[in-house]
């Protein structure tokens, strides 16, 4: 059954592009000299950003975040917020060398981004990036409200003259949290600098290099490297694990792994996705939102590892059953697994493992290789996670109550703890 794609026009994408054609009519009232063009730029940009917290609401409830949305949303907001702020310094109402520092801030942003997308890296959104849209979007409503009020004649009214005098504190707020934001932005992603730095120099192409002694031949080692585990599992699954959809793995084991089975034997690895074995017919339909394009997997991406805090052989199919709202495999695939006994002394069952998921902000690249196929659950990666800068995708509050419903569901205690709990 080929693989599926949600539309990449939904809903979320939809107002992302309304807010960036809103950006067009807010420059047309701010361009024109009539009497109420603030009033009308006041009401655009307040509708703009509402559908800025609208969109992103609406993608992370129903599980709608897409590529298209993750580049449009973040370019939607900037046009947005630097269209108003030079309108209001022609106005002489935002001060023009705090506007400069926070259009620097977004430049040299993208400059880093762009390094990063030479070297076929990610670079995830910070939160603290979100605060700062947020102040800046603050100190320029309070902008526009004063001005709107002044076109009404309301300019010596209690408001008008609040608003006024709390231009410069909004403004000063929305500066600092700019800066810090992106302080705190080179210095999590202070590992693409360095490595841009340390690269060598490309020569001119018309520079001929001169003739270097041929080196006597010595003996070819391997770079070392840092290994890592890594758990195998169907790609749409991993994504549901990375997005903090499910918190469970359950498995039996594979072919090549032996007279023991699948043994639950490592605490921390990196979730490896594959399209081996990937069954949709056994899914449920819910796990398409997902799922990636239908074209073939060239490289294998990285960017999610797990760390397990409890591991749980699940003997019986009651056991089972009571996890179904907690996972995304359907019944007959789970029932097939869970009576699978291809080898003497394996039984019934199920092992389940409760892994607290981690996205990394700068995803690795695997080109394929033989080692990462075969039957077989752990594989080793030559990419360790030490040095990654990561982000747990379920805050530690719903991880612990999840964790709870499915132990309790279970009616059993962990039959071992292979990380820290909740």
């Amino acid at each position: 059954m080929p693989l599926r794609r949600a539309p990449t026009l939904n809903l979320p994408n939809q107002l992302t592009v309304l807010r960036l054609g809103m950006c067009g009519f807010f420059l047309i009232s701010m361009s024109f000299s009539w009497p109420y063009a603030a009033t009308a730029a006041l009401l655009i940009f307040a509708l703009a950003s509402l559908t800025d917290w609208m969109d992103g609401a609406i993608a992370r409830s129903r599980n709608l975040v897409t590529d298209l949305g993750k580049l449009l949303d973040p370019l939607a907001d900037k046009v947005l917020v630097t269209a108003a702020l030079i309108s209001l310094v022609e106005r002489h109402v935002a001060p023009m060398w705090m506007v400069v520092v926070i259009m620097t801030r977004e430049f040299l942003i993208m400059g880093l981004r762009q390094i990063a997308a030479l070297k076929h890296k990610v670079m995830a959104a910070e939160r603290m990036g979100k605060h700062k849209t947020i102040s800046q979007i603050v100190a320029i409503l309070v902008s526009l409200a004063a001005l709107s009020l002044g076109e009404f004649g309301w300019q010596d009214m209690g408001l008008a003259r609040l608003l006024t005098a709390a231009q410069p504190l909004f403004y000063w707020i929305a500066l600092v949290i700019t800066v810090v934001s992106g302080a705190i932005y080179f210095w999590k992603n202070s590992a693409i600098l360095q490595e841009t730095m340390a690269d060598a120099p490309e020569a001119p192409p018309s520079a001929k290099p001169e003739p270097t002694p041929e080196p006597a031949p010595v003996a070819e080692t391997a770079p070392a490297t840092a290994n890592a585990t890594a758990f195998k599992e169907w790609e749409a699954i991993v994504e549901a694990l990375g997005q903090g959809a499910q918190i469970i793995l359950l498995r039996k084991g594979g072919i090549a792994e032996g007279r023991a089975g699948f043994q639950a034997k490592h605490g921390k690895f990196w979730l490896f996705p594959t399209r081996y074995h990937q069954q949709w017919e056994k899914t449920k339909p819910e796990l398409r939102r997902y799922a990636a394009g239908t074209e073939e997997m060239k490289d294998i991406v990285l960017q999610y590892f797990a760390e397990v805090t409890d591991t749980v052989y699940l003997s019986s199919w009651e056991q089972v059953a009571r996890l179904d709202d907690a996972h995304f495999w359907g019944e007959e695939i789970l029932r097939e697994r869970f009576g699978y006994r291809d080898r003497p002394g394996m039984g019934e069952g199920l092992h389940l493992l409760i892994v607290r998921v981690s996205r990394i902000n700068l995803p690795h690249r695997l080109a394929p290789s033989p080692a990462y196929d075969g039957c077989k659950s752990w594989i080793e990666v030559p990419v360790d996670w030490s040095r990654d800068i990561a982000v747990p995708v379920v805050q530690v509050e719903e991880f612990a109550t999840r964790r709870s419903r499915i132990l309790a569901a279970i009616a059993a205690l962990p039959a071992s703890a292979a990380g820290a709990t909740a």
